[in-house]
């Protein structure tokens, strides 16, 4: 090889090698790259309210979501969205002028100031209504419920016949139940399975009378397959019963016990389903159905039955703590149509129930208060039902409704809330709504707004009462709708009234 080819081949090989070091350094440099401090812009936008989304631009946010860390005066927060250059996140619940910074492993950028603002109650508002009168000659056009179907809880459950066979020696009954779609017709769906449990009662005699309502019984069917197909109707029997004595207290023929078709079925955290009942009692001394006034027509204690899903949801199974018993010289017709909601997740529970001043006027008319603390077994001395700072207001005679809204998760109250001592069932209105204090339980009193009242066209004895709730699944709006009555007479047509939730 002459000495020319080896002095370029030695130098090709220097190169070679220079190249390969400049690699190797190049690949250690960015093993060894010193990250670079997240950098914030701009707030978009740098005021608000508690719970609006704000938008953070830089720079240098680092490439996982998880290792951001959002400064926001005291508190630290997570990222919503994220890329390198844009985060977004929900404003806490601190009130005034705060920092915000961003802040990576161990990095912190600088900070910019937001303020935050708590946002104005938006108040209960009826937005929209139909009344239609007792009196025909009043009415001019209707105006239908409206058929949204985001409104309606359920659709096509076939209906249950009006009269049906009955095991017992009487061989048929009367069978009560509904299935238009509102939250109160005591159908329930259990979430995120395409079970539906269905309850409703029957009598041998005339239902909501003194002799037939005494005699009343629960039934239910299932459908595990959204409503396609349902089992046969089914006794409600508590484990442990029998047909013929299907719960305490409870013995076919003699006393019966109910649910009402006004208030919802609660799904309790534990996933059981809570479902508040009426017992008629009995009196063992004489013999016949409990009544410690002669005067005042019945007498109920309340309860709530408790149901097991079986693991196919093709069956329900029944449990019962015990019924709850209120001095019938505090309410004269005792505790009627409970009402429950749940306060928290360790099993505590309110319940409201109607009171009853008939054939003692004298007696103030509440709604009954009374709480658990094991998911619904046993409940405490009834005390009445009142604003959460304490102060007494009066409820006639007639059913109330608790429920909670499953789009904003406020809880609210609706019933005949009226300020002085009414005569036990009238008046039946002023109807109005408000939001409950669960922490403090109560009703709060700034948020109560009249649904509907006596107008110039009703009668003395107007009745707006056994109303019914539709509930919509996506906006905070809720149609209540009942039928106008006086006396004896009702309404050909509902009265319906859409309401904006707070």
């Amino acid at each position: 090889m002459s000495f020319v080819k080896l002095k370029c081949l030695m130098l090709s090989v220097i190169l070679s090698l220079i190249a390969c070091k400049g690699s190797d350094l190049e690949q250690d440099q960015s093993v060894n790259e010193v990250p670079l401090s997240p950098k914030i812009d701009l707030l978009i936008p740098n005021t608000g309210f508690v719970g609006d989304t704000v938008k953070i631009t830089g720079h240098n946010f680092g490439k996982e979501k998880e290792d951001i860390v959002i400064n926001f005066g005291s508190v630290k927060l997570g990222a919503i969205d994220f890329s390198e250059s844009l985060i977004s996140f929900k404003v806490p619940n601190l009130v005034g002028k705060n920092e915000v910074s961003v802040s990576l492993r161990q990095l912190t950028s600088n900070a910019l100031h937001f303020t935050s603002r708590v946002r104005p109650l938006q108040k209960i508002s009826v937005l929209d209504k139909e009344i239609y009168y007792v009196n025909d000659a009043h009415n001019s056009g209707y105006r239908p419920i409206p058929t949204d179907p985001d409104f309606y809880y359920f659709t096509n459950i076939p209906a249950i016949p009006r009269t049906l066979p009955v095991p017992f020696e009487w061989e048929t009954e009367n069978f009560y139940s509904n299935n238009g779609g509102y939250i109160t017709d005591n159908v329930y769906l259990e979430p995120g399975k395409p079970w539906i449990l269905q309850l409703c009662i029957s009598t041998p005699g005339v239902g909501d009378t003194q002799t037939g309502s005494a005699q009343y019984k629960i039934w239910y069917r299932t459908s595990n397959d959204g409503g396609a197909s349902f089992t046969s109707l089914k006794q409600v029997i508590v484990k442990g019963y029998s047909s013929m004595n299907p719960i305490e207290g409870v013995v076919v023929g003699r006393n019966g016990f109910n649910v009402d078709a006004t208030r919802p079925i609660v799904r309790a955290s534990n996933g059981e389903i809570m479902i508040p009942i009426g017992l008629h009692p009995w009196d063992e001394e004489k013999n016949k159905i409990y009544l410690p006034n002669s005067s005042a027509f019945l007498f109920q204690d309340a309860g709530v039955l408790i149901g097991h899903w079986l693991p196919d949801g093709n069956d329900v199974e029944w449990e019962f703590g015990g019924w709850l018993r209120i001095d019938h010289n505090k309410s004269t017709r005792g505790l009627s149509e409970p009402t429950i909601v749940q306060l928290n997740d360790q099993g505590r529970f309110a319940m409201v129930c109607r009171g009853s001043n008939l054939a003692r006027l004298e007696l103030p008319c509440y709604a009954w208060a009374s709480f658990s603390d094991d998911f619904c077994r046993t409940w405490t001395e009834p005390v009445p039902f009142t604003y959460n700072d304490g102060e007494n207001f009066f409820v006639t005679t007639a059913h109330s409704t608790l429920f909670t809204s499953k789009v904003n998760g406020k809880t609210y109250w609706i019933g005949n809330l009226t300020k002085t001592n009414p005569q036990a069932s009238f008046p039946r209105y002023p109807l109005v709504i408000g939001e409950v204090d669960l922490a403090n339980f109560g009703l709060i009193k700034e948020t109560v707004v009249e649904i509907d009242n006596r107008l110039l066209l009703d009668g003395e004895q107007l009745q707006l009462s056994n109303f019914r709730v539709l509930e919509n699944k996506t906006i905070p709006e809720i149609i209540v709708s009942l039928t106008r009555r006086e006396g004896s007479i009702s309404a050909k047509r509902p009265s319906w009234y859409r309401i904006r939730l707070n």
